[in-house]
């Protein structure tokens, strides 16, 4: 789903652009921008933000929840197949 028209950014690159912040740091700025700045893109009107919070905040769940699964597996967060 287009999250955002101006840089055509998808809920998929968003949940994508957490997880790699988060493989390099263990509490990285999630707010939109940062989150479009891992994209490589700027934001532009911000009407896209609401969403695209949502869409992040769910990206970090399903990183942790993913994170705790591999952890008891005994696997480096992150790197499990999908």
């Amino acid at each position: 789903m287009i999250i955002c028209h101006c840089n055509q950014i998808t809920s998929g690159d968003l949940e994508h652009a957490v997880c790699c912040l988060m493989r390099q740091c263990n509490s990285p700025d999630l707010c939109p921008s940062a989150v479009y700045g891992e994209l490589g893109a700027c934001p532009k009107c911000c009407q896209c933000f609401p969403l695209a919070e949502k869409v992040i905040k769910q990206g970090y769940l399903q990183f942790i929840c993913q994170a705790e699964i591999e952890a008891r597996a005994g696997e480096e967060p992150g790197l499990a197949k999908r």
